[in-house]
């Protein structure tokens, strides 16, 4: 029997060694991967897509959480109205997001990156929401948030879905722009109340400013005097 040789040995252990340590090395560039999402994010929130009743405003954060054994991402949204904290890790070429819905309930989420980019996860029990997707839009200025509800073994319902601008996104080198007086953004669509003008920054922040003008106008006000 022929014995190994002390190359093949040494070459042996460096394999294994290289294996372990891309092994440890994956995870983190696969959160990298969606690490666009970092920030504070400000928006509105709808119940079905150009329908203004029920709509809301909700803000979030995502940022790093480094720890000895790993690191992830977390999703942060003290009042969000379907989740308030995800914990988010890259676990045998899975996203996972292990976290806590409106209700206090724990939940886990699984899911991939679609060829766009889009972060989607899907909850394997059942608690709510049943699956949930993040994507940025708009240069990473913009980012969708959807919570959707299941239904059948493939079909999925809407229960509500979150469009909202990074906060600071708005303002440029040397340049002054219109302010969003819903989410803070670079406002561009004019709105009116009591005669004065104001902007938002897409159409979703404009119906719910035409639900909302005397609350958000009054707050806007506050916050200037601030």
């Amino acid at each position: 029997m022929k014995r190994p040789t002390i190359y093949t040995v040494l070459f042996a252990v460096f394999t294994l060694a290289s294996a372990q340590a891309i092994d440890k090395v994956k995870p983190q560039l696969e959160l990298q991967e969606i690490q666009s999402l970092i920030g504070e994010w400000k928006g509105v929130g709808q119940l079905k897509r150009g329908v203004t009743r029920g709509g809301w405003i909700e803000e979030s954060q995502w940022a790093w959480k480094f720890g000895k054994q790993e690191s992830v991402l977390v999703y942060r949204s003290a009042k969000g109205k379907f989740v308030k904290e995800l914990k988010v890790s890259f676990e045998n070429d899975k996203y996972v997001a292990r976290g806590v819905n409106s209700m206090g309930e724990t939940i886990e989420l699984t899911g991939t990156r679609d060829d766009s980019g889009k972060l989607v996860l899907v909850n394997a029990g059942s608690t709510l929401p049943s699956r949930i997707s993040f994507r940025t839009v708009a240069a990473g200025k913009r980012m969708i948030v959807s919570f959707e509800r299941k239904i059948s073994d493939s079909l999925y319902t809407r229960l509500g879905e979150v469009g909202a601008t990074r906060k600071g996104s708005m303002f440029g080198k040397g340049a002054q722009e219109v302010v969003c007086i819903v989410s803070g953004g670079k406002g561009t669509i004019p709105v009116t109340f009591e005669g004065k003008t104001y902007y938002v920054c897409c159409t979703g922040c404009r119906d719910y400013f035409n639900e909302n003008a005397a609350t958000i106008v009054a707050e806007y006000n506050a916050n200037k005097k601030k």
